[in-house]
């Protein structure tokens, strides 16, 4: 499959924030090299990075993801970013050991083989390469009103599982050489327009008006739902 460069066009995207835990690597000045953003939806934190100037000195930078209505978005963020459909339990277009920073925000959820999908992080992150997943953990209380295709009350409908014991997916990252340096969660907290969107079946776009933007500032916990967040880091352990 052809590799696409990404033209450069400013385009206003529905989020322009950045995972704080993400946030702290680079304000750090941690020297990443080649990094890769896993199942990167249309792009919005590599539009976040790229608004703060993180991306400047960065030599090589991977968008993978399934959709290309989405991979079409993220071509409009910079020219600098190696574009890409695919699937990503399967990078072939990266070699092994070759990245400094993997980032899969929100994604894991999503895969139907997700001991493959560590796996192959693990092949294409360099030694001492870190690694920044999130995910979403589900206490046992934790409802939402959207069914998947096993029929479970999940946040999303399609999210193939939502982890409610650590171990389930700490085993498998144990299993791939990971070790955890920083592990925490904090309670989902989602716009009040994006309900109201979603169950009206907007398009997208719609999120790119002023108006729209304001309002998604005000925000309500969901009970029994918080973002998983890790930072990992190969082969110390």
């Amino acid at each position: 499959m052809k590799i696409n460069k990404c033209p450069r066009k400013h385009i206003h995207y529905y989020i322009d924030e950045i995972p704080e835990l993400l946030d702290s690597l680079f304000k750090n000045n941690i020297n990443f090299e080649n990094i890769a953003d896993l199942g990167c939806g249309d792009g919005a934190i590599l539009f976040a990075l790229s608004k703060k100037g993180y991306l400047q000195n960065i030599k090589t930078i991977f968008a993978l993801d399934i959709s290309a209505e989405r991979i079409d978005a993220v071509r409009k963020i910079d020219e600098k970013i190696t574009c890409q459909v695919a699937d990503v339990s399967n990078l072939n277009i990266i070699q092994d050991n070759f990245l400094d920073l993997v980032i899969s925000n929100q994604v894991i959820e999503h895969i139907p083989d997700e001991d493959r999908f560590v796996k192959e992080m693990s092949r294409v992150l360099r030694p001492h390469g870190l690694l920044y997943l999130s995910t979403v953990f589900k206490k046992w209380y934790g409802w939402y009103f959207y069914r998947n295709s096993q029929d479970a009350w999940v946040l999303d409908p399609a999210h193939l599982r939502e982890y409610t014991q650590e171990e389930n997916l700490l085993d498998i990252i144990k299993k791939y050489n990971f070790s955890v340096i920083k592990n925490r969660k904090h309670l989902q907290w989602f716009p009040v327009t994006d309900f109201f969107c979603k169950r009206l079946g907007l398009s997208r776009r719609i999120y790119q008006n002023k108006i729209i933007r304001y309002l998604r500032m005000f925000k309500i916990p969901i009970p029994g739902y918080y973002n998983w967040e890790m930072l990992l880091v190969k082969g110390l352990s």
